[in-house]
């Protein structure tokens, strides 16, 4: 077999090898395409999944502010009602002006650290001189009275003793508690700083930085508020804080209150709008608003609670008639400078001194009515519900001068 011969049988059987794997690849193309539309009307056959049905055109928001500034760009749907309990839990209110046996009780440790100190100041024999008056200014300024209402009380009174006005320790004493009566005198009030509205809903705004007590004290409040047989509406406007949301409806659970809340995250103005205007759809009595802790330092935070309170305005003319600060009474100064600036950001009506009863600085309620003359509405004074105490001045310096007396 010479050359020639064996170079066609060589190219003949590769032709023939090209043309039988050109065969097996369209074979198996066909047989892919096979399954593929199988596995389409396989598909169509079946149910259809979430993701295939077509999501429905959202319904137009009808904006809520006719304004141009959107403070509600779109009003979200009504958040999830909490399911109310059977009983309220029922709340004891304070007693009268003046003999408010509870608030004597949390007021101990104030009572114990600084006027138990002037109980031993005052009780020593002979003359009042100027070691006794400096440790009396001492003594206030450790209690967070404040530097400036401090020096002017002892002001007052060395020139009052050096005047032979006052000559004993007891007299002092009782000069030193005139003082304070007259600086919580600018905010005492015989009003009842729960009264409702005369023609619609109420709505208080809680404001504050985290940690303050600010969601508990808004439980409290519904509960004594349902123990006086009125109707409430809660909005969870804290809604950075997941767990400010559950906690809030706890206390709707307990108190037998709506809570309307938000998406997590979800713009605060807006949930704070649907629950004004739900409250106001419901007739309820009042609507206690949650806000977002915040520092007061932080101009941007500010701005977004002034946001917040126009949202409420704007659901209900005349909204938030109550603008409240919750702060906290182991922060000393602090509260004050709180109260100071949230003030100045938004104008309060009102002050909550939360865990009076966990410290010795409780001179800070002196301090927040003389400086700023801003009304202290509660106090707090312990965990349970009926320990968040109506503030009467006559009661506060009846439980600060109690043990005190020489």
């Amino acid at each position: 077999m010479n050359g020639e011969m064996i170079g066609m049988i060589v190219l003949a059987s590769l032709t023939v090898g090209f043309v039988w794997l050109a065969f097996k690849a369209i074979k198996r193309s066909a047989e892919r395409k096979k399954e593929l539309y199988a596995e389409e009307e396989s598909a169509e056959l079946a149910e259809p999944t979430a993701q295939d049905v077509p999501k429905a055109e959202p319904e137009p928001v009808v904006e809520a502010v006719p304004e141009p500034e959107p403070v509600v760009e779109a009003a979200a749907e009504l958040g999830p009602v909490v399911e109310a309990a059977d009983e309220p839990e029922p709340v004891v209110e304070a007693a009268p002006a003046g003999d408010d046996l509870r608030l004597k009780e949390g007021m101990k440790r104030t009572n114990a650290s600084f006027m138990g100190k002037l109980a031993s100041i005052f009780s020593r024999k002979g003359s009042v001189d100027d070691d006794v008056m400096d440790e009396l200014e001492e003594a206030l300024l450790t209690a967070d009275v404040g530097v400036r209402l401090a020096m002017e009380m002892v002001d007052d009174l060395r020139d009052r003793v050096a005047a032979k006005e006052l000559s004993s320790g007891e007299e002092v004493r009782v000069a030193l508690r005139e003082h304070i009566a007259k600086a919580l005198d600018k905010v005492s009030s015989d009003d009842d700083p729960l009264a409702k509205e005369p023609n619609g809903s109420k709505v208080i705004l809680f404001i504050g930085v985290n940690g303050v007590g600010k969601t508990t004290s808004i439980g409290k409040i519904a509960s004594l508020l349902k123990s006086r047989g009125h109707s409430v509406v809660m909005g969870a406007g804290d809604t950075f804080r997941a767990a400010a949301v559950e906690q809030l409806k706890v206390w709707g659970e307990r108190t037998d209150c709506k809570v309307i809340t938000g998406d997590e995250g979800s713009d605060p103005a807006s949930v704070i709008y649907n629950t004004v205007r739900h409250g106001c759809e419901v007739n309820a009595d009042f609507i206690l608003a949650d806000t977002a802790g915040r520092l007061h330092t932080k101009n941007d935070l500010m701005e977004e609670l002034k946001k917040v309170g126009r949202a409420a305005g704007k659901s209900l003319d005349g909204a938030p008639h109550e603008t409240w600060l919750v702060v906290d009474g182991t922060t000393g100064q602090n509260a004050v400078m709180q109260a100071r600036q949230f003030n100045e950001a938004v104008g309060l009506t009102g002050v909550i001194l939360t865990k009076l009863d966990g410290t010795a600085k409780g001179g800070v309620v002196i301090g927040i009515a003389n400086e700023l003359a801003i009304p202290v509405r509660f106090v707090g004074v312990g965990e349970q519900a009926d320990d968040l105490r109506p503030f009467h001045a006559p009661s506060f310096v009846n439980g600060l001068f109690e043990s005190s007396a020489a």
